[in-house]
């Protein structure tokens, strides 16, 4: 009898090559547990200016790697109707940036950060998770919760006066590694109502406890005080009504005594978030660098006010800063009542405001879409778990529509594309397409990590450079001569270079520093109109005995920023530069 051999020839049954999986999640764990609790010492700010967000950049750009090889090893891409719209709404939302009004290199960081998004929620996509792997995401995101939350106990309880991370022992707003109290605040709302998510979804088995449900239940007691210490608006609303959205589902699916001993652990940790309120040390902080209410009040009518007057087309991508400042101080000129721009305001605020401000209807109707899509895959999820949907994503988008967290964090960004993958995992029928040609695919795949990581960790290095050189006295050029990467320290690297022009060519009386640094700032404040700026420009021209300009620009200045003293402001800059 002929046997008949296969192997090694075309009828050979096409085998699938063993999936990436576990170096996919393993990346994601990274990120969670590791790479966003980085800390480096920095002036504070967002995007890459916060160390931990370029440490996370790296696990990242692996993740999205390791999604695209598994397209190119299976040679079948997997998607869904939601890949397709969001998609769509990417393209919306990146049209703009070929407006002619747009300054592509300031809105270059933004729109990379959102196309990368896109591709990790594709590379999610690719794999066939089990129940316990699909579970896991959520748990990474919990484990990042309570890490940061243990972290908020140590700064706010036992962390030293002199400490090596600067954290003010007087304030005292344990805001992690966040560096800003309301980002950890939706954190922390965040990771709650996971907690309780998961807690539902994790059965009792014979009646005997796991060791998930005991983190599962020490999730309130380690968050909820936080976040009464925290004393942020944005994260108590975003932790009652995320939590309030989940009680029917836990009411639902959790044993009877799991619910009891959920709301026993809720007691427990309003008990202690009373007795630290009412403790004779402590007081509701404040921090006076945040937007108050008061201040939202002003800017949200100003940020739709400009809307209006350029609804199609916007101000331009990158350009939101400028427009804002002008345009109000060209409406107070006007009209005395009406409030004055909010200085060195870069985002309203509120998401759906910045990208209508900048980019007119189309990026607004990109947003909407997005937001309509999911609202749709949520709508078609099983009965009883559309309000616990909702809930997961609240706390998020809520802080959205308050502020910028996906600036702040990378973290925030990433959290949010897995819980659109989890809500499009549980409803979506998944689509195959078979690919010939993935050479060029494969070759992006393996660049882009290491693209990226070379970049951030240059940033790193040079964010490192940049801080001794701003905090070391007398200044030491040498370390500003060792920034390797200055185009992701763009404003700070050229202002610190500038403005130590400047005091040079003011100390040395040389004229043509001065004027190199007048020609820089005059062009600058085109895009970047600081007070700091106009400040050093007036400082500028007095010292080359030019007190006519000096007088134009304090005219300007104050035609812009209308509540600043400027005469005060430039007499305490020439002390400064005098000292140096």
């Amino acid at each position: 009898m002929t046997v008949l051999q296969l192997e090694g020839t075309r009828l050979e049954q096409k085998r699938i090559s063993k999936p990436l999986v576990r170096y996919f999640l393993a990346t994601i764990g990274i990120i969670f547990i590791v790479a966003m609790h980085y800390f480096q010492h920095n002036p504070g700010g967002s995007g890459l200016e916060l160390s931990f967000n370029a440490a996370v950049w790296i696990p990242f750009s692996f993740a999205i790697s390791f999604g695209l090889l598994e397209i190119c090893r299976q040679q079948i891409w997997r998607y869904s109707r939601l890949t397709l719209l969001l998609f769509a709404c990417c393209v919306l939302l990146t049209l703009p940036i070929f407006y002619p009004n747009a300054d592509a290199g300031a809105a270059f960081n933004r729109l990379f950060t959102l196309w990368a998004g896109f591709l990790f929620f594709v590379s999610l996509q690719q794999f066939v998770f089990t129940h316990q792997q699909r579970q896991r995401l959520l748990w990474f995101i919990l484990i990042g919760v309570l890490i940061e939350a243990v972290f908020a106990w140590y700064q706010y309880l036992w962390i030293p006066a002199k400490n090596p991370i600067g954290y003010d022992t007087i304030a005292n707003r344990p805001y992690g590694i966040f560096q800003q109290p309301n980002v950890m605040a939706s954190f922390l709302a965040t990771g709650l109502v996971i907690g309780t998510y998961l807690l539902a979804r994790i059965p009792l088995y014979r009646g005997k406890w796991s060791w998930q449900h005991v983190v599962l239940l020490m999730t309130p007691v380690l968050t909820i005080p936080m976040l009464v210490v925290l004393n942020s608006r944005t994260g108590w609303l975003g932790a009652i009504i995320g939590v309030a959205l989940m009680l029917p589902y836990l009411r639902r699916f959790a044993a009877k005594q799991v619910q009891r001993l959920w709301l026993l652990m809720i007691a427990l940790s309003l008990s202690l978030a009373w007795n630290i309120a009412s403790t004779e040390h402590w007081s509701p902080k404040s921090n006076a660098a945040e937007v108050t209410s008061d201040a939202r009040g002003v800017i949200y009518p100003q940020a739709y006010e400009i809307f209006t007057t350029k609804p199609l087309t916007g101000y331009g991508y990158g350009k939101f800063e400028a427009a804002y400042i002008t345009q109000t101080a060209l409406w107070h000129n006007e009209d005395p009542t009406q409030h004055a721009g909010v200085p060195s305001l870069d985002h309203p605020h509120n998401e759906l405001l910045f990208w209508a401000d900048e980019g007119g209807i189309v990026p607004l109707i990109g947003l909407l879409l997005a937001a309509f899509a999911v609202m749709v895959k949520i709508r078609k999820a099983p009965n009883g778990t559309q309000l616990a949907l909702i809930g997961l994503f609240f706390p998020i988008v809520l802080h959205t529509q308050l502020e910028y967290p996906f600036y702040h964090s990378l973290v925030h960004w990433l959290s949010f594309i897995i819980l659109i993958f989890w809500v499009d995992n549980l409803t979506a029928k998944y689509h195959k397409r078979s690919l010939q040609y993935v050479l060029g695919l494969k070759v992006f795949a393996l660049i882009t990590p290491i693209f990226i990581s070379s970049f951030m960790v240059t940033t790193l290095y040079s964010g490192w450079q940049l801080t001794k050189f701003e905090t070391t006295r007398p200044v030491n050029i040498d370390y500003l001569l060792k920034v390797n990467n200055p185009w992701s320290w763009k404003n700070r690297f050229d202002w610190d270079l500038q403005l130590t022009q400047l005091q040079l060519g003011i100390g040395s009386d040389k004229p043509a520093l001065i004027e190199d640094y007048i020609q820089w700032a005059t062009e600058k404040a085109k895009t970047w109109p600081r007070p700091a700026l106009y400040q050093n420009l007036i400082l500028a021209y007095d010292a080359l005995g030019n007190k006519e300009q000096a007088s134009q620009i304090r005219d300007e200045a104050l035609f812009l920023f209308p509540d600043l003293d400027f005469e005060q402001q430039t007499s305490q800059a020439k002390a400064t530069s005098a000292a140096k």
